[in-house]
């Protein structure tokens, strides 16, 4: 992986702190799909953090830097403090390649709209589900009130192929962002009964978009059909240039 702040190599006391926020995006042809959601997420962040805003073309700017020309990349940018903007950049991701089987646990992530670091709890959570056979953690309120995963939000699919996302505190990721562009949606309670009479569900994040096949053990209908409708209609959006 390679770490640059401002432009110059990162030292080990610039990228040390767990404190502050980030986006993580994929890069593909020198492009980001929903780049305009990754530089709104950051500004706004930046200013309920640090009270300062972030200019959107610095960014572009130093992500450009960061890939030295590399076409396919992950990028994360991340603000540790007000002034200073980290890139890291590696190799590219791919969603998982098969449905997942996720366990709900009784945690949701404090300041849950900001996308922060120093996520000990949620990825703890997905340690222990992973030891017991999940891919990963279902995080819900005390009521049973599903929020999101550890790393992705949670879709529901109606019966004509809508989308329905709880309303419990979640992060808006852009994955879902670009879902709501291209599909109807709305916000709603979702609890984990819900789960089982719904037409589906699935994971998206910034990454991509994959099925739930069972929660808690319990098989969920199938999601294939509507994920791959989604997929397909994700994958027509532009890839924007940084």
């Amino acid at each position: 992986m390679h770490i640059e702040v401002d432009g110059r190599p990162a030292t080990a006391e610039q990228v040390a702190s767990t404190d502050g926020h980030f986006t993580a995006m994929q890069v593909r042809g020198g492009g980001v799909q929903g780049l305009e959601h990754h530089l709104s997420r950051l500004d706004g962040a930046h200013r309920e953090i640090f009270g300062l805003p972030l200019e959107g073309d610095r960014v572009r700017r130093l992500v450009r830097h960061a890939l030295a020309g590399r076409a396919d990349a992950s990028v994360r940018v991340v603000l540790r403090d007000p002034e200073h903007v980290a890139v890291q950049v590696g190799d590219p991701r791919r969603p998982p390649a098969h449905p997942q089987r996720l366990r709900s646990v009784p945690y949701l992530r404090p300041f849950a709209h900001l996308k922060h670091l120093g996520g000990f709890a949620q990825a703890q959570w997905a340690r222990q589900v992973g030891r017991a056979g999940y891919d990963d953690a279902l995080l819900v309120g005390p009521d049973g009130a599903v929020a999101e995963s550890t790393v992705a939000n949670v879709g529901v699919l109606g019966p004509t192929g809508e989308v329905l996302w709880p309303d419990a505190p979640h992060l808006r990721g852009t994955g879902l962002a670009l879902v709501e562009q291209t599909t109807p949606s709305r916000y709603g309670p979702v609890h984990l009964d819900d789960l089982r009479r719904c037409a589906g569900a699935f994971l998206v994040n910034s990454i991509g978009i994959v099925a739930v096949t069972s929660v808690d053990g319990v098989e969920l209908p199938d999601a294939t059909a509507g994920v791959e409708a989604i997929r397909r209609r994700l994958a027509a959006l532009p890839w924007v240039g940084l």
